[in-house]
Formats: structure tokens, C-alpha cells, sequence
């Protein structure tokens, strides 16, 4: 879990949650508080490219299962994941794939943030590109935060000026995370 509103979205907008969850990319750095303690939830798995603090299974899901079961997690969580995957549209299909019927996809992605690696940084997203991504979710929730601890501005359709800041007669959006919550059917 990166920025504390993750975790704020996540208490405010997801339900108690039965059934197994899966979080994508859930190495702990060393300077957050994972889900996995805040959820204290009995099953529940992490996935990284790489072991560390809050892995239980090492793999790629852009190019496999990675040994998990179609259909088998009640809440998958992806956050700040998407923009460093070469090829985001394998990793959603599935990611997709390991929804249970009813399951719940939270994702979170930068909208304006610095370039940051690991491995590397390839893609920021819109609301529109993760529900492209996702063809098959029902969307609930979109909003954006800042750097504002339980700031949730709703994201909408057009253009959208709202976040704007004006500096020297140049216009500046301040950092944005796009918050969004989709359910397969």
C-alpha cells in the first residue's frame, strides 16, 4: 500500500469481504502498512516479481495464473501496479480471471505523478483506460485523491478542470491517484 488514502478508499467504499483476497504486488518496502495487517483477513494472498516482507507466492501475472485457481479470490487489490507492467492488458485479463463470480476489483493508479521505476515505469492511466483494460467489471467507483488524507473527488465524464491550479498563468494539475472499484457480474 503506497499513499494512506488506499486504505482509506478501501474502508469507506469496499464491503466486508468473504472469501479469499488477493493483493498484486504486495511486497512490503518498509514504508507503508500493508493490507494484509489492516484486513486481518485468514486467506489472503500477496504476489510479487520478487520475495520480500508480505510475499507469499512469487510470479508474474501478466504472463501466467501463476498457479492460482480461476475464480477463487472474493477481492482482488492492484494498487500502483498497473503503470510499471509492460503489457497491462495480460495482467488484467488475469487478474480477471481470478475474480470469483461477484468479486471486487480495487485498483489504484497514478493519473499525475513523477516517473518512478520498479521495474520500471511505462503507462498512466485514465479512468476510461482502466474500465478499457477491464471490459468484463461493472464499475461502481471512480475518484481521484491527492496528497489530502481522505480526499475523494469523483471522477466524471469530459473534460474535467476541477483539480486545476493556475501557478505564473500556467495551469498545473497537483498529484492524482485514480481510485476506481469494479465487480464482475
Amino acid at each position: 500500500m503506497g499513499h494512506p488514502n488506499q486504505w482509506l478508499f478501501l474502508q469507506r467504499f469496499v464491503p466486508r469481504i468473504q472469501g479469499a483476497i488477493l493483493e498484486v504486488g504486495s511486497k512490503d518496502y518498509g514504508t507503508t502498512v500493508p493490507f494484509r495487517e489492516r484486513l486481518g483477513h485468514t486467506k489472503y494472498v500477496g504476489v510479487d516479481l520478487e520475495a520480500g516482507k508480505g510475499v507469499d507466492l512469487v510470479g508474474n501475472l501478466s504472463t501466467s495464473l501463476c498457479g492460482l485457481q480461476p475464480g477463487s479470490f472474493a477481492l482482488v487489490i492492484c494498487c500502483s501496479v498497473l503503470e510499471h507492467v509492460l503489457r497491462p492488458w495480460d495482467l488484467a485479463k488475469n487478474i480477471t480471471r481470478l475474480l470469483s463470480s461477484g468479486g471486487i476489483l480495487y485498483v489504484t493508479v497514478p493519473w499525475v505523478w513523477r516517473f518512478h521505476g520498479y521495474p520500471d515505469d511505462y503507462w498512466r492511466f485514465s479512468w476510461r483506460g482502466i474500465e478499457t483494460l477491464f471490459p468484463d467489471l461493472i464499475w461502481s467507483h471512480r475518484c481521484y485523491s491527492t496528497n489530502v488524507p481522505g480526499e475523494f473527488i469523483a471522477a466524471q465524464g469530459g473534460r474535467d478542470d476541477r483539480m486545476a491550479l493556475t501557478h505564473q498563468g500556467r495551469k498545473y494539475l497537483p498529484y492524482l491517484q485514480l481510485h476506481m472499484l469494479g465487480r464482475t457480474s
